[in-house]
């Protein structure tokens, strides 16, 4: 099953132009099985593009993006209306825990050298020992960031997952996770995660995909 797991649209993420209905077109048109939305802090883009992909009986499951001192990190299975703009990672890691959702640092080496140079060893051991798994291809960050994110991945023994971070339609499913099972709604989608059944990959690894030329 092959989903974009972190996307954003002009709801809720003013930094984004994706119409949500024009999204689930597009998602679908190019092959992909499920949408990501991940919204910075909010959940009201996730439940309006939920309800629409109901509509078109094309899955979209709700995310949130949030920023905390340790970086931005994707929440999946936490449902609140929204976020502080800066949450300590302790109090978001807890709440994440007590709803049994899933919890993975975003596009973590992207302008940095790794965590344990942005974030000191204390706080980086305590990150990767606390997480789900790993972004480790974000459409947005470089080759050499998302190499050094799979390599933090391979160290620590995560999962690697893979989203666009789109916030313009050219750019979605550029990278995605692919999914071993077929996921029959969003608790599913924490288990697969947390249980390591997917991988991350960039849509030219993916050759089911109908992309455009303008998304190559």
């Amino acid at each position: 099953m092959l989903v974009d797991l972190h996307v954003h649209t002009a709801v809720s993420s003013p930094c984004s132009q994706i119409d949500p209905t024009l999204l689930i077109e597009v998602a679908s048109d190019m092959g992909l099985d499920a949408v990501c939305v991940t919204e910075h802090e909010e959940m009201e883009g996730a439940e309006m593009t939920r309800r629409l992909g109901a509509e078109a009986g094309f899955p979209v499951f709700r995310g949130v993006e949030v920023y905390t001192e340790l970086g931005d990190m994707l929440v999946f299975g936490l449902y609140r209306a929204s976020f502080p703009l800066r949450t300590p990672f302790a109090e978001l890691l807890s709440e994440v825990r007590g709803a049994g959702g899933a919890i993975i640092p975003c596009h973590p080496c992207r302008g940095s050298l790794g965590f344990h140079h942005t974030l000191g060893e204390e706080q980086a051991d305590f990150l990767l020992a606390s997480v789900d798994a790993i972004e480790t291809r974000n459409g947005g960050s470089s080759p050499e960031s998302n190499s050094a994110a799979e390599s933090y991945a391979e160290k620590y023994g995560l999962p690697g997952v893979g989203g666009s971070d789109a916030h313009f339609l050219m750019q979605v499913g550029r990278c995605l996770t692919v999914f071993e099972r077929d996921i029959e709604g969003e608790a599913q989608l924490v288990d697969e995660i947390k249980a390591g059944r997917c991988r991350a990959a960039y849509a030219s690894e993916v050759a089911s995909l109908r992309m455009p030329e303008l998304w190559r």
